[in-house]
């Protein structure tokens, strides 16, 4: 006995039968010049305009024409978990030349009469001005790569071991970026649930 499958209320479905392969294929070709030199032109063109495609989607976040390095379901996990979160990346820029700054104003500058004491306490300033620099950068790598394996754990349970490639470099690097110079934008506030 034959079931019949009824549509869906709402009319979800197109309104058109599908369109086989080769005429789908043949609609989408172009014909190319017989001209060498007119193909290249051609082929240049395409090229650009995919790239500002490719740039418009990274400034407006659109998933379409994303990069292939920033496409894909995985990867906007990995952005979102990232995004929901404050990490030190964030600031780590500030940090740096917050202690920049600190080492120009500690670092001593040639008296005519050197006073040993004085000396002695700038050169201490100074050390501990670099021993922090040092701190704060071994703290920004270790929470980007923590980050980064959380990220890669939230994919390779929501999409498996292959989709997870990759990942953890991808999430520490956008986790080491101030959150206003992320492409693409970041999609969820600081605290949502990643969706």
């Amino acid at each position: 006995m034959l079931c019949a499958v009824s549509e869906p209320a709402g009319g979800g479905g197109k309104g058109r039968p599908t369109p086989k392969r080769k005429d789908a294929q043949k609609r989408r070709r172009q014909p190319m010049p017989s001209n060498p030199k007119e193909a290249a032109k051609l082929r240049r063109e395409r090229t650009r305009e995919l790239r500002s495609l490719q740039r418009k989607a990274l400034q407006s976040g659109d998933e379409k024409y994303l990069p292939a390095r920033d496409a894909g379901p995985a990867k906007r996990l990995a952005r979102d978990i990232v995004d929901s979160r404050f990490t030190l990346g964030q600031v780590f820029f500030g940090l740096i030349l917050l202690s920049l700054f600190a080492a120009i104003i500690t670092t001593p500058s040639p008296p005519k009469k050197v006073a040993g004491k004085a000396v002695q306490q700038a050169n201490s300033a100074g050390a501990f001005v670099t021993l922090l620099s040092i701190v704060v950068l071994i703290a920004v790598f270790t929470d980007s790569i923590r980050l980064g394996r959380k990220a890669r754990r939230a994919v390779e349970e929501r999409f498996g071991a292959k989709q997870s490639l990759g990942i953890t470099g991808y999430a520490a690097i956008r986790a080491m970026q101030p959150r206003r110079l992320r492409k693409p934008p970041p999609a969820v506030k600081r605290g949502d649930s990643p969706r």
